[in-house]
C-alpha cells in the first residue's frame, strides 16, 4: 500500500485522527462543513514515521520515553528533540513538499503556518492546548522545512510530554501530523468558548481578542479584551484592556514573529465591534451544534472577514456558577435517629420504598383520590435522598404532601418543630391561590380535613387495632424457620410484609400528624401566655407518663440487675468475663438467669442503636450490648424503676402547678380546662407515638433478619463475596434477581463496587442541612452554614430537654462498638435512636448534636429524670473526650471547665 505523506484538505476528510493528528482531524471537518478556513495541506503521520524511522532515531526515542519520570524528563526531552532537529527533513518529503506547494499560486512569496497535529490532541479527554511549537510567517521551501523538523520536535518538548504524564497518557508512540497553512495576517485574533470557561455556563460565550496573531493569547504575552455574549438574548459584557503591544510579521527578518507597539488611538479601545462579537458568536454556535459539544475556537480577523484557525472540543469547565434547576433542601435533622451515619444500599432502597408505600396509603385514607396520589407519586419516591451513604428528608416533597392540607403556614411550622429544622425554609411560602384555585382544592381539602379529624378523634381506637393487627402478621413468622426456606420463599415472606404491614402502616402516621398538630397548638399556647421557656416548660409538662414501652428495655434491664445482685455467682462472672462471651457463661452458670436473658432478648432483641439499618447488629446475632447496659447498672444501687418515676412525677407536678397558677391569673379556669385537655392529649399521643415504634423496631428487626438470610445462601453459593455484602444491595437488585431482568446480574461485583464506594463515605463528614440546585449528585457540593462559636463566654447552647445541672466528664460514644461504660459521666453523641436507652441510666447527663424537643432522646430522658440538652450545633467537634464541662438541662447550656480548650470549628 502506498504511503501518504501529504494530503490536502479535501484528501484528508477521507482518513481518521491516527493519520491527521487532533488538529488537522478537525480542520477537516471545518472545510468539509464550508466554514472559512485558510488553505491548507498536512503532513500525516505516516511522514513523521519516515522521518524518525529512517535512521532508526524512533527505536532511540521510544528507550529514552520508557525511562521518562519527573527526574529526568528535562534532560529526555532536550536529548530527543536534538536528535530529530540535527538532521535534515528525510528526501522523499521535501519531494512531497515541493511538488504540493507547486500547486498553490505565488507560493514562494506566500507566507504560510506550520503548525503540529499530535495523535490525541484537541480530542475530549485532552487538548495539548500550547503544549506544542507553532512557526507562523514562514516563506519559502527551505524555511516551511525547517520548521516541519521542529514541530516534530516539538511533540518532545518538555511542556508536552509533562502534560501526557499528568494526564496519565502512554508516552511510547507518540505520533505528530504537521500542517502547513496559508498565513492570514489577520488585524484581530483570539479564541472563543463557546460555553462560558469561568463561570461553567453553557448559555454564554467568552471571546478574549487581542490585536496582531493569535500566538499574543496562547503565550500570554499580550492582553486581551473580553467579550461575554449571551447565545439566548445575544447581549454583551465587555472587559476592555489596555492593549500595549502584538505580535505581527518579522519584517527585518522576513519571516516569524516579534513584538510590535499597538498604536495609541487603539490601546483602549474594543479590538471587535458589537456585530463582529455577535457574527462571531454566531459561527461559534453553528460550529458548536455541529460537533455537539462546546468547543474552544482560535479565529482571527482581517478586513472584516472572519477565518475559522481551528477548533477542538472544550476539555474542563467549572460547575456552573448558576445552576439551572430546582433548589432542594435537604434535612436529617430528625431522620438521623433512625438512620445515623452511612447507611448502606439496601437499607436506604427498603426506606424509601416504605415511606412510599406508607404515606400513599394515608392519602388513600385521608380521602384523596388515586388521581391525585398519581400526581403527587414522584413526590412519594423522593421523600428521602441518599447523599454520600447518608440519609436526609428531601423537605421540599414533604412541604409539598402538607400542601394538601389547609392551613400550610401553621402546619409548616409545626412540622418544623417536630423534625427539629434549625433553619427555616423560607423561600416554601403558603402560596396565596386564586379564586378558582381555591375552589378547586376545596373538596379535596374539606375530604382530607374532615378524615384526618375523625381519626384523631377515634385515635386511641385505631392505635389498638393496629397493635392488634401488627401482633398477628408479626406472629405468622417463624424466625427459627428461616435458615430451611429457599430465597424465592425469603423474598416472598417480604412482599407478605410488605402487604400485610407496610401498606397498613397508616395509624403511626396519623398519629404522628396528630403529635405534630398538637404540640404546635400546645407550644402557642404557652407563647401566649409569655412563659419565659416555653419548650422547657413543655418538657417538663410531658415527663413522667406511664406506659410509655420505649422504656421498658432499661425497666427490664433495671430488674434483671436486681437478680444479679443476689446471686453472688453471677456478680463474679459479671466481673471478669468479658461482654461478647457472657451469655454463653451464664448459660452454664445459672439456667434461669439464662432464660430471662432470652426472654429479653426476644422482647427488646431489635432494640439496638441504629435498629432501623437493615445492617445493624441486633441482640440475636450479638448480645455483648445488653451486657454492656447490664455491667453500667449494676455500679448504680440507686438505680431502680420506683426512683426513676419519682423524679419524674415530681418535675411533672411543679410544671403543672406553674403553667395553673399563670393560666388562672391571666385567662382564668376555663382557659385552665382547656390547655389541660389539649395537654392530656398530646401526652397521650407521644405514648401512642413511642409504644408503635417499638413495634416499628420488630417489624424491621424481622426484615432483617430474612435479608441477612437471603445474604448467607448467596453467599453460600458463591454470589456474594460474604454474608454481609447483602446490604450493598437494593430492594430492586434482589427483586430483579429473582425475575429476570436484573441489569448486572453479577451480585458479587456490584456489592463489592458499592462496598468500596460507601467505605470511602465513612471519611467524609457531612452537614445536617443544605441545599442543592438542578441535579443533586452533580456540580453540587453539600456544604452547609459554618457555625461560629463564640470564644469570649466559652460555652455552647442548645435545646433544653430536662432540667439539671451536671458538672461532669464527657464520654464520647458514636457507635456501639466504643467503650460503653458511663459511671456517671455525661453522654456525648451525635445523635440517639431508640436503641440507645438501656445506656441512658447511668448517664450523669445527655448531650447530643442533633434533635428536638420531640426527639426519642428527649422524651426518654424526660421519663428517666435525666439532665439533657439536644441540638447543639457541632458538639462532637467542639468537645474532646474525658473534657470537664458544666451542663444546664434547664437552660440549655454547656459551659467549658477547662478553659484552655478552644471553641473553634474548622
Amino acid at each position: 500500500m502506498t504511503k501518504q505523506y501529504i494530503l490536502s484538505s479535501k484528501e484528508a476528510s477521507l482518513y481518521n485522527q491516527a493519520m491527521l493528528g487532533g488538529k488537522a482531524y478537525n480542520l477537516a471537518w471545518l472545510s468539509r462543513y464550508k466554514f472559512q478556513v485558510p488553505d491548507w495541506f498536512v503532513l500525516t503521520t505516516e511522514a513523521f514515521d519516515l522521518q524518525v524511522q529512517s535512521d532508526k532515531t524512533d527505536t532511540w526515542i521510544q528507550a529514552q520515553l520508557a525511562e521518562l519520570n519527573q527526574d529526568n524528563q528535562q534532560r529526555n526531552a532536550h536529548s530527543i528533540r536534538q536528535r530529530i532537529t540535527k538532521n535534515e527533513l528525510h528526501a522523499d518529503l521535501i519531494k512531497a513538499l515541493e511538488k504540493k506547494l507547486a500547486t498553490i499560486e505565488d507560493w514562494q512569496t506566500e507566507y504560510f503556518a506550520v503548525r503540529s497535529s499530535v495523535v490525541g490532541e484537541d480530542a475530549e479527554g485532552a487538548s495539548f492546548a500550547g503544549q506544542m511549537d507553532s512557526f507562523l510567517f514562514q516563506k519559502g521551501l527551505s524555511a516551511i522545512a525547517d520548521s516541519v523538523l521542529k514541530v516534530f520536535a516539538s511533540a518532545f518538548n518538555e511542556r508536552a510530554l509533562a502534560y501526557r504524564l499528568n494526564k496519565g497518557m502512554t508516552l511510547t508512540n507518540s505520533r505528530v501530523a504537521v500542517i502547513i497553512q496559508k498565513m492570514v495576517a489577520g488585524q484581530v485574533s483570539g479564541v472563543m468558548f463557546t460555553a462560558h470557561p469561568v463561570t461553567g455556563s453553557y448559555k454564554h460565550a467568552l471571546i478574549s481578542a487581542c490585536y496582531g496573531a493569535g500566538e499574543g493569547i496562547v503565550s500570554g504575552i499580550c492582553n486581551t479584551d473580553e467579550y461575554t455574549i449571551s447565545l439566548e438574548n445575544k447581549t454583551i459584557k465587555q472587559k476592555i484592556s489596555e492593549k500595549d503591544i502584538q505580535l505581527v510579521l518579522d519584517t527585518q527578518a522576513g519571516k516569524g514573529i516579534i513584538q510590535s507597539n499597538v498604536k495609541e488611538q487603539l490601546k483602549n479601545q474594543s479590538c471587535l465591534k458589537e456585530e463582529e462579537i455577535k457574527t462571531l458568536a454566531q459561527r461559534g454556535e453553528q460550529i458548536a451544534a455541529y460537533k455537539g459539544a462546546p468547543q474552544d475556537i482560535e479565529w482571527t480577523l482581517k478586513n472584516g472577514k472572519f477565518s475559522i484557525l481551528q477548533t477542538r472540543p472544550i476539555t474542563s469547565l467549572p460547575a456552573p456558577a448558576k445552576p439551572i434547576g430546582e433548589t432542594v433542601v435537604w434535612d436529617n435533622s430528625n431522620i438521623q435517629e433512625s438512620y445515623s451515619g452511612v447507611t448502606t444500599p439496601l437499607t436506604f432502597s427498603f426506606a424509601s420504598r416504605a415511606y412510599a408505600l406508607v404515606y400513599a396509603q394515608t392519602m388513600r385514607i385521608l380521602g384523596l383520590s388515586d388521581k391525585v396520589i398519581k400526581e403527587y407519586q414522584q413526590t412519594l419516591d423522593n421523600l428521602l435522598g441518599l447523599i454520600k451513604g447518608r440519609v436526609y428528608y428531601n423537605i421540599n416533597n414533604w412541604y409539598r404532601g402538607l400542601s394538601l392540607l389547609p392551613s400550610f403556614k401553621t402546619n409548616k411550622a409545626d412540622m418544623e418543630k417536630m423534625m427539629g429544622l434549625q433553619d427555616s425554609v423560607d423561600f416554601v411560602q403558603d402560596r396565596k391561590l386564586t379564586f378558582w384555585e381555591k375552589i378547586k382544592k376545596l373538596p379535596n381539602n374539606l375530604q382530607a380535613v374532615f378524615n384526618l379529624l375523625t381519626r384523631f378523634r377515634k385515635i386511641d381506637h385505631l392505635v389498638a387495632e393496629f397493635q392488634a393487627m401488627f401482633q398477628y402478621e408479626y406472629k405468622r413468622i417463624d424466625r427459627q424457620k428461616l435458615h430451611t426456606l429457599e430465597m424465592a420463599e425469603l423474598i416472598a415472606l417480604t412482599h407478605q410484609l410488605n402487604e400485610g404491614l407496610l401498606k397498613k402502616w397508616t395509624t403511626p402516621i396519623i398519629n404522628d400528624f396528630y403529635v405534630m398538630m398538637k404540640n404546635g397548638k400546645v407550644h402557642r399556647w404557652l407563647e401566649k401566655l409569655k412563659i419565659d421557656n416555653p419548650s422547657l416548660l413543655l418538657n417538663n409538662l410531658l415527663s413522667g407518663e406511664a406506659g410509655i414501652e420505649s422504656t421498658e428495655p432499661t425497666k427490664m434491664l433495671l430488674r434483671l440487675c436486681e437478680v444479679i445482685r443476689q446471686k453472688p455467682a453471677l456478680i463474679k462472672l459479671f466481673a471478669e468475663i468479658p461482654d461478647e462471651q457472657l451469655l454463653a457463661a451464664v448459660q452454664v452458670t445459672d439456667a434461669d438467669f439464662y432464660q430471662q436473658c432470652l426472654v429479653y432478648i426476644e422482647l427488646y432483641g431489635d432494640r439496638v442503636i441504629g435498629e432501623l439499618k437493615l445492617e445493624s447488629i441486633s441482640l440475636r446475632q450479638d448480645s455483648s450490648f445488653m451486657f454492656a447496659c447490664l455491667k453500667n447498672f449494676l455500679q448504680r444501687a440507686d438505680l431502680t424503676p420506683e426512683n426513676l418515676a419519682k423524679n419524674e412525677q415530681q418535675l411533672r407536678a411543679n410544671a403543672e402547678q406553674e403553667i395553673s397558677e399563670r393560666i388562672n391569673n391571666t385567662l382564668g379556669k376555663r382557659k385552665r380546662k382547656a390547655f389541660f385537655r389539649e395537654l392530656q392529649k398530646l401526652r397521650q399521643a407521644i405514648k401512642h407515638r413511642e409504644n408503635m415504634r417499638l413495634a416499628r423496631t420488630r417489624l424491621f428487626g424481622l426484615y432483617r433478619d430474612i435479608y441477612r438470610e437471603i445474604g448467607r445462601q448467596l453467599a453460600f453459593y458463591n454470589r456474594l463475596t460474604e454474608a454481609d455484602d447483602i446490604f450493598y444491595l437494593t430492594v430492586t437488585d434482589l427483586e430483579t434477581y429473582m425475575e429476570g431482568r436484573c441489569v448486572q446480574a453479577n451480585l458479587k461485583a456490584l456489592a463489592n463496587t458499592r462496598k468500596a464506594e460507601f467505605a470511602a463515605y465513612q471519611q467524609e463528614d457531612l452537614p445536617h442541612h443544605f441545599s442543592t440546585i438542578g441535579p443533586v449528585y452533580h456540580h453540587n457540593r453539600y456544604k452547609g452554614k459554618i457555625t461560629e462559636t463564640m470564644m469570649t463566654e466559652n460555652h455552647l447552647t442548645g435545646i433544653g430537654c430536662y432540667p439539671g445541672i451536671v458538672e461532669q466528664s464527657i464520654k464520647l460514644i458514636l457507635s456501639p462498638d466504643d467503650e460503653l461504660s458511663l459511671e456517671g459521666q455525661i453522654l456525648c453523641t451525635v445523635r440517639t435512636d431508640p436503641g440507645w436507652t438501656p445506656l441512658f441510666p447511668t448517664a450523669g447527663g445527655i448531650l447530643v448534636e442533633r434533635g428536638s424537643t420531640l426527639s426519642h432522646s428527649a422524651v426518654v430522658a424526660r421519663e428517666l429524670g435525666i439532665p439533657a440538652i439536644v441540638g447543639i450545633p457541632g458538639l462532637t467537634k467542639i468537645l474532646k473526650n474525658g473534657e470537664m464541662v458544666r451542663m444546664d438541662g434547664a437552660r440549655g447550656i454547656i459551659e467549658r471547665i477547662d478553659s484552655e480548650q478552644t471553641l473553634s470549628l474548622e
